[in-house]
């Protein structure tokens, strides 16, 4: 575990802790607002930066540089739930950052080869995610509802099979759908068959997702009746 490392996962773990604090001590919806968004911009920059640096720095192939990583899928969603606090993107933000770009911070698929520069980009954009989300979560409150989990279903099988055809068509590996990485990771315990490979990641999400929203079901409805079109503001209650 590299330096680096170390110090973003002290960094995920104490700022949503810090952000949380300061915003019920400030109680100041300007002050969440400038969290909220200056998160949103660092994952915005930092992701479209290091893609124009591989393209024309690096030189490296368009194929291999296209956004097609579950994370980079969770980063969008997750600066459109920070920058407008919009509820269905929070709701999928909230699973695939907690379930799969935590693991991706745990165990990073990174070359020891590769510039200090894509190190530290990967760590912010993985970090970012987990701290945005969180802060959602534990300083303003937002909530998935019951339909929360089937939505964020189909949105995970939508991108199972973009994915699938990019990696096919460009023979690239994104979302590590075709084989594990080369670093250590979950997926090295996965069977190898290619088809049983890709059914075991999706059922494997798929818990994570039920396990994700099973605190919410034992809390029950903000309002202890049954969700409105209103509930879909994902608060949680006080």
């Amino acid at each position: 575990m590299s330096p680096i490392h170390i110090v973003f996962l002290i960094i995920t773990g104490l700022a949503p802790l810090a952000l949380c604090l300061a915003s019920r001590r400030l109680k100041s919806d300007r002050f969440d607002r400038g969290v909220a968004r200056t998160i949103a911009g660092l994952l915005l920059v930092t992701e479209g930066g290091q893609i124009l640096f591989k393209v024309f720095v690096e030189r490296m192939p368009l194929a291999a540089t296209l956004p097609m990583h579950l994370c980079d899928w969770a980063l969008v969603v997750t600066a459109a739930a920070l920058w407008w606090q919009a509820p269905r993107c929070f709701e999928v933000s909230y699973f695939w950052g907690l379930a799969g770009t935590i693991q991706g911070l745990i165990t990073p698929a990174l070359d020891a080869a590769h510039p200090a520069w894509r190190h530290f980009a990967f760590f912010v954009v993985h970090s970012g995610i987990v701290v945005g989300v969180l802060f959602l979560v534990f300083a303003k409150r937002m909530r998935p509802v019951p339909a929360s989990l089937p939505r964020v279903l189909l949105w995970s099988e939508l991108y199972l099979a973009v994915a699938l055809i990019v990696n096919a068509l460009t023979g690239e590996n994104y979302g590590f759908l075709a084989h594990p990485p080369s670093t250590p990771s979950l997926l090295d315990l996965f069977p190898q068959t290619p088809w049983l490979y890709v059914a075991t990641i999706n059922a494997v999400a798929l818990a994570a997702f039920a396990l994700l929203y099973l605190p919410w079901w034992i809390r029950g409805p903000a309002t202890g009746k049954s969700l409105t079109r209103r509930d879909a503001l994902l608060r949680v209650p006080d």
